[in-house]
Protein backbone atom coordinates (compact mmCIF):
# COMPACT_ATOMS: atom_id res chain seq x y z
CA UNK A 1 0.00 0.00 0.00
CA UNK A 2 2.70 2.34 0.30
CA UNK A 3 6.10 3.14 -0.56
CA UNK A 4 7.57 4.69 2.61
CA UNK A 5 11.05 5.73 1.95
CA UNK A 6 11.85 4.97 5.06
CA UNK A 7 10.98 1.49 4.71
CA UNK A 8 14.66 1.31 2.35
CA UNK A 9 17.01 -1.38 3.29
CA UNK A 10 20.78 -0.95 3.69
CA UNK A 11 22.87 -1.63 0.98
CA UNK A 12 22.28 -4.31 -1.54
CA UNK A 13 19.15 -5.49 0.74
CA UNK A 14 17.38 -2.46 -1.11
CA UNK A 15 17.95 -4.15 -4.34
CA UNK A 16 15.88 -7.21 -3.14
CA UNK A 17 13.65 -5.20 -1.36
CA UNK A 18 12.44 -3.17 -4.36
CA UNK A 19 12.85 -6.65 -6.71
CA UNK A 20 10.21 -8.30 -4.27
CA UNK A 21 7.80 -4.92 -4.89
CA UNK A 22 7.87 -5.41 -8.25
CA UNK A 23 4.70 -7.24 -7.80
CA UNK A 24 2.88 -4.31 -6.57
CA UNK A 25 -0.43 -6.66 -4.81
CA UNK A 26 -2.48 -4.13 -3.33
CA UNK A 27 -2.57 -2.16 -6.97
CA UNK A 28 -2.45 -5.32 -8.73
CA UNK A 29 0.64 -4.49 -11.33
CA UNK A 30 3.31 -6.60 -12.16
CA UNK A 31 6.75 -4.33 -13.51
CA UNK A 32 7.59 -8.14 -14.53
CA UNK A 33 4.87 -8.83 -16.31
CA UNK A 34 6.45 -10.58 -19.44
CA UNK A 35 9.60 -10.12 -20.75
CA UNK A 36 9.63 -7.05 -22.13
CA UNK A 37 8.79 -5.18 -19.01
CA UNK A 38 10.83 -6.88 -16.97
CA UNK A 39 14.02 -6.09 -18.85
CA UNK A 40 13.09 -2.73 -19.05
CA UNK A 41 12.83 -2.70 -14.93
CA UNK A 42 15.98 -4.98 -14.23
CA UNK A 43 17.82 -2.36 -17.00
CA UNK A 44 16.68 0.22 -15.23
CA UNK A 45 17.56 -0.81 -12.08
CA UNK A 46 21.22 -1.53 -13.35
CA UNK A 47 20.53 -5.44 -12.69
CA UNK A 48 20.38 -6.32 -16.26
CA UNK A 49 23.82 -5.69 -18.79
CA UNK A 50 23.45 -6.17 -22.21
CA UNK A 51 23.91 -9.84 -22.47
CA UNK A 52 22.02 -12.55 -23.84
CA UNK A 53 18.61 -11.01 -23.71
CA UNK A 54 15.93 -12.60 -21.55
CA UNK A 55 13.41 -15.58 -22.44
CA UNK A 56 10.06 -16.55 -20.54
CA UNK A 57 12.07 -19.13 -18.64
CA UNK A 58 14.01 -16.45 -17.06
CA UNK A 59 11.28 -14.43 -16.95
CA UNK A 60 9.37 -17.31 -14.89
CA UNK A 61 12.74 -18.29 -12.79
CA UNK A 62 12.69 -14.33 -11.80
CA UNK A 63 9.12 -14.57 -10.65
CA UNK A 64 9.67 -17.64 -8.65
CA UNK A 65 12.60 -16.47 -6.91
CA UNK A 66 10.49 -13.26 -6.11
CA UNK A 67 7.61 -15.09 -4.21
CA UNK A 68 10.01 -17.16 -2.68
CA UNK A 69 11.78 -13.77 -1.16
CA UNK A 70 8.23 -12.41 0.00
CA UNK A 71 7.79 -15.94 1.68
CA UNK A 72 11.11 -15.80 3.22
CA UNK A 73 10.10 -11.77 4.20
CA UNK A 74 6.81 -12.79 5.28
CA UNK A 75 8.27 -15.25 7.89
CA UNK A 76 10.56 -12.74 9.10
CA UNK A 77 7.35 -10.39 9.88
CA UNK A 78 5.99 -13.11 12.14
CA UNK A 79 9.02 -14.12 13.83
CA UNK A 80 8.73 -17.97 12.54
CA UNK A 81 11.41 -19.51 9.99
CA UNK A 82 10.48 -19.69 6.19
CA UNK A 83 8.92 -23.07 5.26
CA UNK A 84 11.58 -25.33 4.49
CA UNK A 85 9.67 -25.58 0.72
CA UNK A 86 10.24 -21.83 0.27
CA UNK A 87 14.34 -21.92 1.06
CA UNK A 88 14.34 -25.24 -1.43
CA UNK A 89 12.80 -23.11 -3.50
CA UNK A 90 15.12 -20.13 -3.38
CA UNK A 91 18.22 -22.54 -2.90
CA UNK A 92 16.92 -24.54 -5.97
CA UNK A 93 16.50 -21.33 -8.15
CA UNK A 94 19.93 -19.99 -6.86
CA UNK A 95 22.26 -22.66 -7.32
CA UNK A 96 22.81 -22.47 -11.15
CA UNK A 97 24.07 -18.99 -10.91
CA UNK A 98 27.79 -18.48 -10.30
CA UNK A 99 29.30 -15.27 -8.80
CA UNK A 100 32.40 -14.99 -7.27
CA UNK A 101 34.25 -13.13 -4.60
CA UNK A 102 36.05 -10.06 -5.34
CA UNK A 103 38.49 -8.52 -3.17
CA UNK A 104 39.48 -5.07 -2.55
CA UNK A 105 41.59 -1.98 -1.00
CA UNK A 106 39.42 0.88 -0.18
CA UNK A 107 40.95 3.44 2.41
CA UNK A 108 43.61 0.93 3.67
CA UNK A 109 41.00 -1.70 4.47
CA UNK A 110 40.32 -5.07 2.52
CA UNK A 111 36.68 -4.69 1.43
CA UNK A 112 34.94 -8.61 -0.11
CA UNK A 113 31.86 -7.93 -2.68
CA UNK A 114 30.15 -11.17 -4.27
CA UNK A 115 29.55 -10.97 -7.73
CA UNK A 116 27.80 -12.58 -10.43
CA UNK A 117 29.99 -14.22 -13.36
CA UNK A 118 27.01 -13.47 -15.87
CA UNK A 119 24.99 -11.77 -17.52
CA UNK A 120 21.33 -11.43 -18.43
CA UNK A 121 18.69 -13.59 -15.74
CA UNK A 122 21.00 -15.15 -14.13
CA UNK A 123 23.57 -12.67 -13.34
CA UNK A 124 20.31 -10.91 -11.77
CA UNK A 125 19.53 -13.90 -9.71
CA UNK A 126 23.31 -14.39 -8.58
CA UNK A 127 23.26 -10.58 -7.66
CA UNK A 128 19.98 -11.03 -5.67
CA UNK A 129 21.30 -13.96 -3.84
CA UNK A 130 24.64 -12.33 -3.12
CA UNK A 131 22.49 -9.49 -1.46
CA UNK A 132 20.19 -12.04 0.32
CA UNK A 133 24.30 -13.49 1.60
CA UNK A 134 25.60 -10.58 2.74
CA UNK A 135 22.18 -9.87 4.72
CA UNK A 136 21.94 -12.59 6.66
CA UNK A 137 25.77 -12.65 7.68
CA UNK A 138 25.27 -8.81 8.61
CA UNK A 139 22.36 -9.97 10.76
CA UNK A 140 20.13 -7.25 8.33
CA UNK A 141 17.87 -10.01 6.82
CA UNK A 142 15.31 -10.71 10.03
CA UNK A 143 14.12 -6.81 9.18
CA UNK A 144 12.93 -7.28 5.76
CA UNK A 145 9.41 -8.04 6.23
CA UNK A 146 6.62 -8.26 4.41
CA UNK A 147 3.42 -6.32 5.07
CA UNK A 148 1.08 -8.23 7.49
CA UNK A 149 -2.14 -6.30 5.55
CA UNK A 150 -2.47 -9.76 3.17
CA UNK A 151 -4.17 -7.31 0.79
CA UNK A 152 -0.69 -5.66 0.47
CA UNK A 153 2.89 -7.37 1.25
CA UNK A 154 4.69 -4.88 0.30
CA UNK A 155 8.29 -5.39 1.70
CA UNK A 156 9.97 -2.86 4.24
CA UNK A 157 12.73 -2.70 6.03
CA UNK A 158 12.02 -2.61 9.87
CA UNK A 159 13.80 0.23 11.37
CA UNK A 160 12.42 -0.19 15.00
CA UNK A 161 14.52 -0.71 17.97
CA UNK A 162 12.53 -3.91 19.08
CA UNK A 163 12.61 -5.23 15.65
CA UNK A 164 8.84 -6.16 16.06
CA UNK A 165 7.07 -3.43 13.03
CA UNK A 166 4.30 -5.81 11.26
CA UNK A 167 3.33 -3.28 8.26
CA UNK A 168 4.73 -0.66 5.52
CA UNK A 169 2.57 1.97 6.97
CA UNK A 170 1.64 2.45 10.63
CA UNK A 171 -0.98 5.28 9.64
CA UNK A 172 -2.13 3.19 6.37
CA UNK A 173 -2.19 -0.61 6.95
CA UNK A 174 -1.42 -1.31 10.25
CA UNK A 175 -5.12 1.28 10.61
CA UNK A 176 -6.50 -0.46 8.29
CA UNK A 177 -5.96 -3.91 9.92
CA UNK A 178 -6.63 -2.82 13.45
CA UNK A 179 -10.01 -1.79 12.65
CA UNK A 180 -10.74 -5.06 10.87
CA UNK A 181 -9.52 -6.76 14.08
CA UNK A 182 -11.46 -4.40 16.03
CA UNK A 183 -15.19 -4.88 14.11
CA UNK A 184 -14.29 -8.82 13.74
CA UNK A 185 -14.31 -8.78 17.91
CA UNK A 186 -16.96 -6.87 18.11
CA UNK A 187 -19.36 -8.96 15.89
CA UNK A 188 -17.95 -12.24 17.64
CA UNK A 189 -18.82 -10.45 20.88
CA UNK A 190 -22.29 -9.75 19.25
CA UNK A 191 -22.73 -12.99 17.77
CA UNK A 192 -22.06 -14.78 21.72
CA UNK A 193 -23.88 -12.26 23.55
CA UNK A 194 -27.41 -13.73 24.93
Amino acid sequence: MSNDPSGAAPGALEVVRRFVDTHDVYNDHDALGDVEAATAWLAGEGLLGKGRPMTVRDLSALRKLRDALREMAAANTTGEQPPPAVVDAFNDLTAPHAASVRLDVWQGSMVASVRPREDGAGGVIAALAAAVHEAVLTQTWTRLKSCDNPECRWLFYDQSRNRTARWCSMRGCGSIVKARRYRDRQRQRAASAP
